[in-house]
């Protein structure tokens, strides 16, 4: 009996719109985005309760903290365009974390200028709402195009007979790196490489399209069910 229930989160990892719509359709209740980090701490933004919810957003920033993109040199950038998510006291009632214990060098760089650097790329659109796509550090730079591993993920796990994914680079004389994408299939079923790089084809810039289709068993996961990247050249 759901007759009580009245919001529903999803934070941690990216959340598919599917699914969203899924759960709408069967519950009658829009499934609200959040983000957030335990250095800011905890929750950095939220979709309205009363709506609307932005495909592909993770909410509005709170009003305690200011939010801001920079690109490489700190500078910030206009909405819609693409940086790391710095996060900041909007006034003195709050601050961020003090820092990480016994490591002075990680907590000097993550906080440098006073601003938590999230390590976070994402955008804030024109009317606020905050874009994740993906982490810095597992940004694919192929032929000095960025490619971010969770875009091309979410077009791989909307082909049904894709269960999971993980994209990452590999190294490549000519172009730095190269798109690869491990896939494990839905139970019973058998991954057709060249119908799911059409469907990719249909969904993404070409660059971004993954070279290779590694089928996997499982993904290696940690306690909280999140994949470890750092086993996955392992699995090619």
């Amino acid at each position: 009996d759901l007759a009580s229930l009245t919001e529903v989160w999803t934070g941690g990892a990216d959340c598919p719109e599917a699914i969203r719509a899924a759960f709408e359709a069967k519950f009658g209740l829009p499934v609200l985005a959040t983000y957030g980090l335990s250095e800011a701490p905890t929750v950095v933004a939220i979709d309205p309760v009363e709506g609307p919810h932005v495909a592909g957003a993770s909410g509005l920033p709170l009003p305690h903290l200011a939010v801001r993109i920079v690109d490489d040199t700190g500078a910030e950038v206009a909405a819609g365009e693409t940086g790391e998510v710095c996060v900041a006291p909007a006034d003195d009632r709050y601050r961020l974390m003090l820092g990480y214990w016994e490591r002075p060098e990680a907590t000097a760089e993550t906080l440098a200028g006073g601003v938590l650097h999230t390590g976070d790329i994402g955008f804030l659109d024109g009317d606020g709402y905050l874009n994740l796509r993906d982490r810095k550090s597992l940004v694919i730079i192929r032929g000095g195009a960025n490619v971010y591993p969770a875009e091309v993920e979410r077009v791989l796990q909307a082909w049904p007979e894709v269960v999971a994914s993980a994209v990452l680079g590999v190294p490549d004389e000519r172009l730095g790196q190269r798109v690869v994408a491990l896939v494990q299939p839905a139970p019973g079923a058998s991954i057709d490489a060249d119908a799911l790089r059409a469907h990719c084809l249909e969904n993404l810039a070409r660059y971004k399209v993954p070279e290779r289709f590694v089928p996997v068993e499982a993904f290696p996961t940690n306690a909280m069910g999140k994949i470890v990247r750092a086993e996955l050249p392992g699995l090619l």
